[in-house]
């Protein structure tokens, strides 16, 4: 198995205002800290670029994933309607910062 590297992203809305930190692993790993509650997920057959298969997604899947997570714990449709929250906010702005470094030639 290859080196498995790590980015860091800190996250900021349109205003300037703190979102998030979300961490992505080259082998598949999504994790975060931000306003929205700290949510992470591992997709283990994702492509070859993370950031790629990241910026493919929708809000309403990458959503259903964290919840996937979290339902092992905690199920219910507060916690499915936070998890949409999370992804509606969170999701959008990480795949504008990753589109950038990718098209930057950036390498994970």
């Amino acid at each position: 198995m290859s080196e498995i590297r790590s980015k860091n992203y800190t996250l900021r809305g349109d205003n300037g205002e703190w979102l998030g930190q979300i961490v992505l692993t080259s082998d598949g790993l999504f994790a975060s800290v931000t306003d929205y509650g700290n949510l992470s997920y591992a997709w283990r057959s994702h492509g070859k670029d993370f950031r790629e298969f990241i910026c493919s997604l929708n809000t309403q899947y990458f959503g259903s994933k964290l919840y996937t997570g979290m339902a092992y714990i905690l199920y219910g449709k507060k916690c499915e309607k936070a998890c949409e929250r999370f992804a509606e906010q969170i999701l959008p702005p990480l795949q504008k910062m990753l589109r950038e470094e990718i098209e930057r030639g950036e390498a994970f």
